[in-house]
């Protein structure tokens, strides 16, 4: 066999994620009861497949917590039929467990196609959102395995908590500094213009390491319109 195009399918993180989520590895076989399950080794030995498996939710949960609150990523019934298919292997390993004979694997039944989830959806519609602005097939994949965009939006939802403590402060503080704040905004009111909002600096810091010679490629108001695109397509 040989790879013509090594970049063909490439996937992203949230993709990999739904992949093992709606395939989670199998149960290995229990060992034979005249065999020691220390040495016993399973067949097909998957352990190692499992540790990657085990692995790659501990990257997700640890490092990239915000793939989680993606828009859905597996089907509602895979779900509950994959719950239903480890009952049943929970509840066959107990009952065979007295007869020491519970060295079969259950499988899981074969799936059926229920058509795109609500990511794949959102996923079609970000990258038709961002062709007008030249980005390579790496970088918007690091926008959407870093969460460019879409962390902000969704440090902003948890953060509203305190806004309100904080616009008192500033409000208290208006009266004092009026007079001579008023010649200063009337001065700068032309230079804003096309100037991201201070909220969106550290995402504009982030795509400056992701998007190769963004300067010279992208504006700031271009930058504002990229956030924008990301945040229709994968927020709530």
């Amino acid at each position: 066999m040989r790879i013509i195009d090594p970049q063909s399918a490439t996937l992203s993180n949230i993709e990999v994620l739904a992949h093992i989520t709606s395939h989670p590895p199998r149960r290995p076989p229990n060992p034979p009861p005249n065999i020691n399950p220390r040495t016993f080794v399973p067949s097909p030995d998957l352990r190692d497949h499992n540790t990657v498996i085990k692995e790659i939710h501990n990257y997700v949960s640890r490092l990239s917590p915000h793939l989680l609150g993606y828009p859905s990523y597996v089907h509602e019934e895979d779900m509950k039929r994959l719950e239903e298919v480890e009952a049943q292997i929970q509840a066959q390993a107990q009952s065979q467990g007295g007869g020491g004979q519970g060295t079969g694997v259950m499988p899981a039944p074969r799936k059926r196609d229920l058509g795109p989830t609500e990511m794949d959806e959102r996923l079609r519609g970000l990258v038709k959102g961002l062709q007008p602005f030249g980005l390579t097939k790496g970088e918007v994949l690091m926008i959407l395995n870093l969460g460019v965009g879409f962390q902000q939006a969704s440090a902003e939802g948890h953060g509203e908590d305190g806004a309100g403590q904080e616009q008192m402060e500033v409000d208290q503080g208006q009266g004092e500094g009026k007079v001579e704040g008023e010649e200063e905004g009337q001065g700068e009111e032309g230079e804003g213009e096309g100037e991201l909002p201070a909220e969106d600096y550290g995402a504009l810091a982030l795509l400056d390491t992701v998007i190769e010679e963004r300067e010279e490629r992208l504006s700031n108001e271009d930058v504002g319109q990229v956030l924008a695109v990301i945040r229709e397509a994968l927020g709530p």
